[in-house]
């Protein structure tokens, strides 16, 4: 058997969960039961105030037949929500979240379809042959769309989702680290396949989001989640590409240019001051790790890292 073909076996599912934050799972299982206990908390509350929409009927029924009072209401609408129940309001806005979330991600994923540049086996071929392999190694059966996107200066890539379907975006200034400033693909690559372990996680799946449609905003919950997840895809893009990524993530934090200038233990030795409650707040509320915790775990080259 040829390297090649050594570098490109199939990831067993135990290796693919053996990458798994530790807690991933029992956040996103916290996620879930908030999200369904925050809906069923409002259909209950609404059911018990059901009395309250006695009232409606009434109203409009008095701003129909008072021309002044309907007049009034075209004036000043906001008179005629405040006869509408809170119960009935928020039911209505919850159902008109839920209803919107597959509008919302279909436009947003038109929007950046119509600015941005397939990465095809003729543009950036590369790349292309990189999501092609890891892909491959991931067992998917198809392989995610990728594209390159102009965000003025913005280092970043994500991965995302419409229904039935996910894909990866890459801004373009990312790019140069590959093509132009360090011919570095595999600081590039390490993200690629970070990107590819969300879609393999099933982070960016239409239903995974929808059970945590409320939940996730939950300040402190809903980013340690995030937090976990983020592990898990550093810990499984390390086992796809055999790089570290700790190059990969200076890149996104000191800019394409200065990236190689870091001296990582330097770096290391010098984070431990980074401590006390104020960074453990701010790592607390973040969605990511702060940027001392991730090397750290990147380094380490196994098991979880530090949620907090």
């Amino acid at each position: 058997m040829s390297f090649y073909e050594q570098d490109n076996i199939k990831l067993t599912n135990e290796e693919i969960e053996s990458c798994r934050h530790k807690s991933e799972k029992k956040w996103y299982g916290i996620l879930v039961f908030i999200n369904f206990a925050i809906i069923l908390s409002v259909i209950v509350f609404c059911i018990i105030n059901i009395h309250n929409y006695n009232t409606l009927p009434n109203t409009l029924k008095e701003s129909f037949s008072d021309p002044s009072a309907y007049a009034n209401v075209i004036i000043s609408p906001s008179s005629t929500l405040n006869n509408f129940p809170t119960e009935l309001q928020l039911l209505i806005t919850g159902i008109i979240v839920i209803i919107a979330f597959p509008f919302g991600v279909n436009l947003y994923y038109a929007k950046y379809r119509s600015r941005a540049i397939k990465i095809t086996e003729n543009n950036f071929p590369e790349v292309y042959y990189s999501i092609l392999e890891y892909s491959n190694k991931l067992g998917f059966k198809k392989t995610p769309e990728a594209f390159l996107i102009q965000q003025n200066g913005v280092m970043n890539a994500f991965s995302a989702f419409i229904i039935h379907k996910q894909y990866i975006e890459i801004d373009s200034d990312l790019f140069e680290i590959a093509y132009r400033e360090y011919n570095d693909l595999e600081s590039i690559n390490f993200i690629i396949a970070h990107e590819l372990a969300h879609i393999k996680y099933k982070h960016a799946t239409f239903s995974y989001n929808l059970f945590i449609l409320f939940s996730t905003l939950i300040p402190i919950i809903g980013t340690t989640a995030s937090r976990a997840r983020e592990y898990s895809c550093d810990r499984l893009a390390q086992k796809v590409t055999g790089n570290s990524g700790v190059e990969a993530m200076f890149s996104l934090f000191a800019g394409k240019h200065l990236y190689k200038k870091i001296d990582v233990y330097d770096y290391i030795e010098n984070s431990k001051d980074i401590k006390g409650f104020f960074v453990w707040c701010n790592n607390l509320v973040s969605s990511h790790p702060i940027l001392p915790k991730r090397i750290r775990a990147l380094i380490k080259g196994e098991g979880s890292g530090d949620l907090y």
